[in-house]
């Protein structure tokens, strides 16, 4: 069966000073091969149109001189002037390719309508500038309270926009976006850049990753065999924590070093630590679940002992984060001792396999990463688990780690998908000067014990999570273990 046709609305705004440009907006709306459409241009009059008959294939060319697009959303009174189920908003200058109404009537069709639907496209910073293409990360609702990402490239429902009305009217359309980020709703995006701007690239707002220290409990837990250097770096970020101490659990795997033992009895004088006994085969899961269990408080810190936290205030930026009722996983920026960056999310790449990859890995430590990737809150699939802020209601109702089917590897993915199937966010922060050692506890990955483990994990995740697609990842651009983004027209070496 065939997509339903679906009315469609498009204002154009910003027809008064943009002058001649106007014409080519409304040229590409004339030139779709979807023709259940109505325009309505504000801000002129009539006469300042082309003729009306030239649009009889459509719906209607209507002018609404005193009209605005802030105005049509926030007043309901105006909504008979548009009959639409679905609206877009055009700034004049703004053209479609010719099939950028069928792909958008496309998307309607899906089993679950899209209450919005966000648009690749390209961007020009002036009329003789050559575009720049705009591939989203789909909808992020923490990445468009920080930038405007997404423009006028969408559409939203009738249904949307109404719903929307308690609110106050909004500045511009980015805020109307911005107060989209605390709904929950079914979100389409078209990954083909059918939408063109006069426009420049987007940059992130300034403070937006400001934080107030947090006041809830925090738990500290590490996992940890001998490597008393290694722990040493890790717990120095509490002699500079901000908020009330937390409690400290050292979650120990057979260690014998006599050097790590008194560490322990150091750490329990100065921190108060406590010291949790996990015997037997190194198994991840079962560390982190008994380090858990031992504490008391609202917001767990998991923390490999390979992590060192050079720059303060960079854990209670994860911590406020994870206090955030609609967050359950908050990850970090990691780098390698090199500087190189290690760690900035995981996607899932697609494969059957249900295993997530690292995006952007060996980027330089500066690096803003494509759509400023890397110095941007965001959404992710999963981090990894060697730094991460959740809350202890979360953990409790997924039942914290798998350690009988993942005890090693691949527990960090799961957890995350596991919190993201019960409606909850993942998110990884910019954070600045984390250093990671990876793997530093553990050993070499490439002993035939580990390539066994690694196998035996591969499966688990397949059968667990092998239909599980990327909303956050587009199409059109590779970051896995890239230090820089592959695009289609890129040498495919980079």
């Amino acid at each position: 069966m065939g997509a339903w046709n679906h009315l469609i609305t498009v204002f154009v705004t910003g027809a008064r000073e943009a002058g001649q440009p106007i014409a080519e907006t409304l040229a590409s709306l004339n030139a779709q091969t979807y023709r259940n459409i109505e325009t309505i241009v504000t801000g002129v009059d009539a006469g300042q149109l082309p003729d009306p008959d030239d649009f009889l294939g459509f719906r209607g060319l209507f002018a609404e001189p005193a009209l605005d697009a802030l105005t049509i959303l926030s007043d309901a009174g105006l909504d008979y002037l548009w009959r639409g189920s679905h609206v877009v908003f055009a700034v004049a200058g703004t053209t479609f390719d010719a099939d950028a109404f069928a792909l958008l009537n496309g998307i309607l069709s899906a089993r679950r309508p899209p209450d919005l639907v966000v648009c690749d496209h390209d961007r020009r910073a002036g009329r003789n500038d050559a575009p720049q293409p705009c591939f989203l990360p789909g909808w992020d609702p923490d990445l468009i309270t920080q930038m405007d990402y997404i423009g006028s490239a969408f559409m939203a429902s009738r249904e949307l926009v109404l719903s929307q009305r308690p609110l106050a009217r909004q500045s511009s359309l980015h805020d109307w976006m911005r107060a989209l980020a605390s709904r929950t709703m079914t979100v389409g995006h078209l990954t083909e850049p059918v939408m063109h701007f006069v426009a420049r690239m987007p940059e992130p707002l300034a403070g937006e990753n400001t934080f107030t220290p947090p006041a809830a409990s925090v738990a500290v837990v590490i996992p940890n065999r001998d490597q008393p250097e290694l722990l040493r770096r890790c717990v120095r970020f509490l002699d500079s924590f901000q908020g009330p101490a937390p409690e400290l659990v050292i979650v120990d795997n057979d260690s014998a070093d006599p050097a790590t033992l008194e560490l322990y009895a150091d750490l329990k004088e100065a921190h108060g630590a406590h010291l949790v006994t996990v015997k037997g085969p190194f198994n991840f899961s079962r560390m982190v679940n008994q380090g858990v269990a031992a504490t008391t408080a609202d917001v767990v810190l998991l923390v490999n002992n390979d992590v060192e936290i050079t720059q303060p205030g960079q854990v209670e930026a994860m911590i406020a984060n994870a206090m955030r009722p609609e967050v359950g996983v908050v990850g970090a920026r990691l780098l390698c001792p090199d500087g190189r960056l290690q760690h900035a999310g995981m996607v899932l790449s697609g494969s059957a396999n249900g295993t997530a990859q690292h995006a952007w890995r060996g980027a330089a430590k500066d690096a803003n990463g494509y759509l400023h990737a890397l110095r941007t809150r965001r959404n992710v699939q999963a981090v990894t688990g060697a730094l991460v802020a959740t809350r202890r209601d979360v953990f409790n109702a997924v039942e914290g780690f798998d350690e009988v089917n993942l005890p090693v590897e691949q527990n960090d993915v799961d957890y995350c998908l596991r919190v993201r199937s019960i409606g909850l966010r993942v998110l990884v922060m910019p954070t600045d000067g984390i250093i990671h050692r990876e793997s530093s506890t553990r050993g070499s990955a490439k002993t035939p014990e580990v390539l066994r483990m690694r196998s035996a994990d591969a499966l688990v995740m397949e059968q667990r999570w092998g239909q599980q697609g990327d909303p956050f990842r587009n199409p059109h651009i590779e970051t896995v273990d890239r230090s820089g983004g592959l695009f289609p027209w890129s040498d495919g070496n980079r």
